[in-house]
């Protein structure tokens, strides 16, 4: 569902709803109960029609990502959901994922700005943690140590807001991010912290990418070329 979709269907039970009002106030025909139950079942509608969307986006995303490895294709998928969103909740969420994208492609700096300009009020705090992740990812890509440390605090400042059914989710994050921001000094807990998070099989190829490309760094630090390549 469009944003133009959206708000047609808005109106239109709109206007049905108002109708029935006045057609009960004038014939008494059409009990008021009625009227609620046709309206909740259209708002149920509308909340069916936004929200399943999204969590089909977000699988196909995430399989596109992790298992096809068509980061390209995820962008652009990110990009005309964002543009076509139907509302602006909506719309920060694949914004959120546009993100994310970004840095998936190797665009770091428009990943950045794509986060900086993400009203955060309306997202979840949970994926709060995920757009400081990404915006550290991304700095850390660039070099840019400020803007990744900050990311980074922000992660930390905002763990206590988070159900703690979610706190370990933003506790690795936190893990992995310290790793990177230590390897000048302790490069073994760098190599351990990677091995932890990616040496898994999940079945996803985009795990071992990851791992091998994270430890490709750590090779590069210790002068093992061989190993790096």
């Amino acid at each position: 569902m469009n944003r133009k979709t959206y708000l047609i269907t808005l109106i239109a039970i709109g206007v049905i709803s108002v109708a029935l009002i006045v057609t009960n106030a004038i014939w008494a025909y059409i009990d008021w109960i009625w009227v609620f139950v046709i309206a909740m079942l259209g708002y149920m509608f509308i909340r069916y029609r936004v929200s399943g969307p999204i969590q089909m986006f977000s699988t196909k995303f995430n399989m596109m990502v992790d298992y096809d490895l068509d980061v390209e294709g995820a962008e652009a998928m990110a990009e005309t959901a964002f543009n076509n969103a139907p509302t602006k909740g909506v719309g920060t969420l694949y914004q959120m994922y546009l993100g994310m994208a970004k840095y998936y492609v190797g665009k770091y700096e428009e990943a950045i700005r794509i986060f900086h300009l993400i009203e955060l009020k309306r997202l979840n705090p949970v994926y709060h943690v995920l757009v400081f992740a990404y915006t550290a990812y991304a700095a850390f890509e660039l070099n840019d140590m400020d803007e990744f440390n900050q990311s980074l605090q922000r992660i930390k400042d905002i763990q206590p807001r988070i159900t703690p059914k979610y706190r370990p989710f933003a506790a690795s994050y936190v893990e992995l991010l310290e790793a990177f921001a230590n390897i000048d000094v302790s490069l073994d807990q760098y190599k351990e912290i990677i091995e932890k998070h990616f040496s898994r099989q999940d079945g996803y190829p985009s795990t071992e990418l990851i791992y091998h490309y994270r430890m490709a760094l750590y090779y590069e630090k210790i002068n093992d070329t061989l190993e790096m390549d």
